[in-house]
């Protein structure tokens, strides 16, 4: 890991590497880019994410899309929120999918969830355990 990207977790690093043809070849800086900042994101949903971006770049090959690239990758509000630049209508219903996924599984440990809820002002896809940890590590 160069000092260029040591904000990205080993787990999102593997994700990136993965996928140089929807993320590049990196380093990813964060003085050009947000992916530098990695997932900002939960562990937990890391799974729907290696789906995605698999089939976004099974996409990209099928449909001969020379412009794609994955932008941005964070938790909004509670929700998963994949931002990209080019594409085509399959890999925007492929981003809503993982989106609506998301809502049903815990950002924290990738087990169920009961979709978004309040956490002390705070909008948030996770599960019991992992909301009362959540909690206490802020305490």
């Amino acid at each position: 890991m160069t000092d260029q990207d040591h904000h990205i977790t080993p787990e999102a690093m593997k994700i990136l590497t993965s996928y140089p043809n929807i993320f590049g070849p990196g380093p990813w800086p964060v003085s050009k880019t947000m992916l530098g900042w990695g997932f900002t994101c939960g562990d937990g949903w890391y799974p729907i994410l290696d789906r995605l971006f698999a089939d976004i770049d099974r996409i990209r090959g099928e449909d001969g899309l020379k412009k794609l690239e994955v932008v941005q990758l964070k938790q909004k509000l509670g929700g998963l929120r994949v931002y990209v630049r080019g594409g085509n209508e399959r890999v925007q219903t492929r981003l809503r999918q993982a989106e609506e996924e998301a809502f049903f599984i815990c950002e924290g440990c990738g087990g169920p969830s009961l979709g978004i809820g309040d956490r002390d002002g705070y909008l948030t896809t996770l599960c019991d355990p992992c909301a009362i940890s959540a909690k206490n590590r802020s305490a």
